[in-house]
């Protein structure tokens, strides 16, 4: 699946899609319509927070960012990780962008997160071994696997003081057109199936709902 071949259209449900779903899996209030009224018709709906509308424009702007990046051919790397979540919490953290300075923790898990002196030299690992173990995959489904398992190593590291979530579903998405596979979107009706699989560490709870996202997002894209 070459990014180069698919309809900008396509990119831009995308976008409106993944923006609403993410968003609303960390406490976003507004809708899917709100959302798309925010990114394509630039106009802000009534009565919303401020911080809603910039967690929607700064999520956009950061899969523009990506787009960019996957249309220059460029893998995954540490620089672009902080840079997604500079862009996710652009006016909202002072510290976006930047590893962590303090200590954090993911709700109802029971493992404890990278301290602050760790995030550093363990994400540099994990981006190491996530190329490393990529590069050795036979298939897509070994791909898929993959991607999803890095997923909770990234979480566990839990790098930055707020947007890892955001900033870890983006490398998803990201690294599904790096490794030509289909995108997907985890909806927030899936939020307690995605948080138990973060929980658990599991990746088998969630891999069927994702092969299931990823025939979704096929038939959107053929719609374009």
């Amino acid at each position: 699946m070459d990014i180069k071949t698919i309809n900008y259209e396509y990119f831009l449900d995308l976008s409106v899609r993944m923006t609403h779903h993410s968003n609303a899996i960390e406490g976003n209030t507004l809708t899917l319509n709100e959302t798309a009224t925010i990114i394509l018709d630039s106009t802000i709906p009534g009565s919303k927070s401020v911080r809603e509308v910039f967690e929607v424009l700064n999520h956009k702007r950061a899969i523009d960012y990506m787009l960019n990046k996957l249309a220059n051919d460029q893998n995954l790397d540490i620089y672009m990780i902080k840079n997604i979540n500079k862009e996710i919490l652009d006016r909202l953290n002072d510290n976006a962008g930047n590893f962590k300075n303090s200590s954090n923790a993911i709700i109802g898990a029971d493992f404890q997160t990278s301290t602050p002196s760790q995030a550093p030299v363990l994400t540099k690992n994990w981006i190491e071994n996530l190329n490393y173990r990529l590069k050795l995959c036979k298939n897509d489904d070994e791909k898929l696997s993959e991607i999803l398992n890095s997923h909770i190593e990234f979480e566990r590291i839990h790098l930055f003081s707020d947007g890892n979530g955001r900033t870890g579903r983006l490398i998803m998405l990201y690294l599904c057109f790096q490794e030509n596979i289909s995108p997907f979107v985890i909806e927030k009706n899936d939020r307690a199936l995605y948080m138990n699989y973060l929980r658990e560490q599991n990746a088998d709870i969630i891999l069927d709902k994702v092969k299931e996202l990823q025939e979704f997002e096929k038939k959107r894209m053929e719609q374009f």
